[in-house]
């Protein structure tokens, strides 16, 4: 075991990460440990120093394809999302230019009516105030707008 502080001096100094080192390091002797033992080998601590260089290869070629996946998974994505949202945001401006126009069918007291309640969000109470009308005729207009709505709606889905 003599080698290894050298080798893991020297996967150290390449991967820049000590416990990146300690496990390749550790990774290398098992390998060796559970490798054919081959007595031909000349120059043992060579031969090991080439494995745990190998290693070191290894790991960054690795690195490198993880990388290459990561960035590629991310451009997918990041299209994907550019893509969906486009598509929503044609969708979203084709769907509020069908509203407007219905809203522009509508009397123009109940498109006022309609408006102040859900867009602005005044009260029932507060528009028959403002408007000199029953809470009823409030109700009304609203109920008229958002079956007119609905008909706008059903008609998109078909």
């Amino acid at each position: 075991m003599t080698l290894r502080p050298r080798l893991l001096a020297m996967a150290q100094a390449r991967l820049g990460n000590r416990a990146l080192a300690e496990d390749l390091v550790q990774d290398t002797w098992i390998r060796l440990e559970t490798a054919q033992s081959d007595s031909s080998i000349a120059n043992a601590a060579g031969f090991v120093s080439q494995v745990t260089r190998n290693g070191i290869r290894d790991h960054f070629r690795k690195e490198r394809r993880r990388a290459e996946i990561d960035a590629e998974v991310r451009d997918l994505l990041w299209e994907q999302a550019d893509e969906v949202s486009a598509e929503r945001a044609v969708m979203g401006r084709d769907m509020l230019a069908r509203v407007q126009a219905a809203l522009e069918e509508l009397p123009e007291k109940t498109r006022r009516i309609f408006l102040m309640n859900r867009i602005e969000g005044v009260p029932h109470r507060k528009i028959a105030e403002r408007l000199e009308m029953s809470d009823e005729a409030v109700y009304y207009h609203i109920r008229r707008a958002l079956e007119h709505l609905a008909h706008l709606r059903d008609a998109m889905n078909d």
